[in-house]
């Protein structure tokens, strides 16, 4: 009789690489530009070496970190139409950046613009994102929705612009009903 052999889901490999980028996202957080890998290996229980064979270096490691985290929390919509897709965009921005983590790494991010591994990483996260938002865009202007001459990315810097200042600069609350009237106010101006 053979043994029975029992799989875990998911297995070790990505209990450790979903730690490891847990980890990374705290560590930044925290420390900002002046993370390390020997702050992300403690906070994930791993050894750093485990870190450098998967992420040769901090932009790699705190890139995918931090797609990752938006591809699970921001994911991109599909609803049918332009405004259901900003607004179910949206609400998940204001929840993701509502946590913790993700605005402690946003002021990170913002606070030690000179650390180039930070700004690396970031320009590459909103290149990605953007292009995702440029899908939902393109959509739109197929359903006739917005005119096509629109610009994505001056779209989204439109649409999470508020979101952020009020995230980093005011510090005046901002919740679903705000990011909702800022979509409309947005969608208004675009198809004018």
């Amino acid at each position: 009789m053979e043994p029975t052999v029992v799989r875990r889901p998911g297995g070790r490999s990505a209990r450790v690489r979903a730690a490891v980028l847990a980890a990374t996202l705290e560590e930044v957080a925290a420390r900002g530009g002046h993370f390390s890998v020997d702050g992300v290996a403690a906070r994930a229980g791993v050894h750093k070496t485990t870190i450098y064979r998967r992420w040769p270096t901090r932009r790699a490691l705190l890139l995918e970190a931090l797609l990752e985290r938006s591809s699970v929390e921001v994911p991109m919509p599909d609803t049918g139409s332009v405004e259901g897709d900003l607004r179910a965009l949206m609400r998940a921005i204001v929840a993701n950046l509502r946590s913790p983590v993700a605005s402690g790494v946003v002021r990170a991010l913002v606070d030690d613009p000179d650390d180039a591994d930070l700004r690396a990483a970031a320009l590459s996260f909103w290149r990605e994102r953007f292009s995702l938002v440029a899908g939902v865009i393109a959509r739109a202007a197929e359903r006739g929705e917005v005119a096509p001459e629109v610009d994505p990315d001056l779209l989204i810097e439109l649409l999470i612009g508020p979101i952020y200042l009020r995230l980093l600069v005011t510090l005046e609350p901002f919740d679903d009903a705000y990011a909702d009237r800022v979509v409309e106010i947005v969608l208004r101006a675009c198809r004018l």
